[in-house]
């Protein structure tokens, strides 16, 4: 009897500290897919990641502040494993505080083109393929600030969230009816390398305001991107899960 492919599951910014925890959590996991991992100068990690799981996680690398290079990946992907079963996207410019009267928006564009157009070029590609996929999913990392009231001195960032939140409800209504499901995670302040650029005195205030006195960490928001991923969660789409510990609803 033939063996039954390993599912392949796209992590996007996996060189992040979200991404290689999950790619450890997959790859440790029972029945483990093939994972596709994405990096932009990051992909010394990938292949120290290689190192550990061998064959079952692919380097993929491309500039996602570039479409023509989204692009390519995008075409690379199709010709060489098909469409995905799952897409998990991660990738953004390190957060920084900034009064909006500063608001840099050359800055603003980078990472407009890193978050949502490159998420726009690869799903117009992928998902009318994976639509066609039994469980197939598509799982956004958001943030906290699309609930209730956002901090200060974030206002680049935000609008940049309320955007991919934007895109993960329109394509969760338009393929409602077929097998992908399309949801997104909103954490609070995670502690990874992403918040090298604010004072450590702002990190430790998000930690002082949280209900549990701490900021999340890359573990805290395996489970739920697992969940996501998985069979269980085929009654669930257009759905932004917080993970921020009661400190938004």
């Amino acid at each position: 009897m033939s063996e039954t492919p390993a599912k392949v599951v796209l992590i996007t910014g996996a060189s992040s500290d979200i991404g290689i925890a999950l790619v450890r959590a997959l790859l440790s996991a029972e029945n483990s897919p093939t994972v596709l991992a994405h990096s932009f100068r990051g992909g010394e990690k990938i292949r120290q990641l290689q190192q550990e799981f061998g064959d079952r996680i692919q380097p993929i690398e491309a500039d996602f502040s570039d479409a023509a290079s989204v692009k390519a990946m995008t075409e690379d992907i199709l010709a060489r494993y098909g469409a995905p079963h799952s897409i998990v996207h991660l990738p953004a410019l390190r957060l920084a505080y900034e009064r909006f009267t500063k608001f840099d928006w050359t800055r603003f564009e980078s990472d407009m083109a890193v978050q949502v157009q490159s998420a726009v070029v690869m799903l117009q590609k992928f998902l009318p393929k994976m639509a066609k996929i039994e469980d197939s999913r598509v799982v956004f990392v958001l943030s906290s600030v699309t609930h209730g009231m956002p901090p200060k001195f974030l206002s680049m960032y935000t609008v940049l969230k309320y955007a991919q939140l934007g895109l993960m409800r329109a394509l969760a209504a338009e393929y409602a009816a077929t097998s992908v499901r399309i949801n997104g995670i909103s954490p609070s302040m995670v502690e990874t390398q992403f918040l090298q650029g604010i004072a450590e005195v702002a990190v430790q205030m998000s930690a002082a305001a949280n209900p549990q006195g701490r900021n999340a960490t890359p573990a805290d928001l395996v489970g739920a991107i697992q969940f996501l991923l998985s069979p269980a969660s085929g009654y669930i789409t257009g759905t932004d899960l917080p993970i921020a510990a009661g400190s938004v609803c």
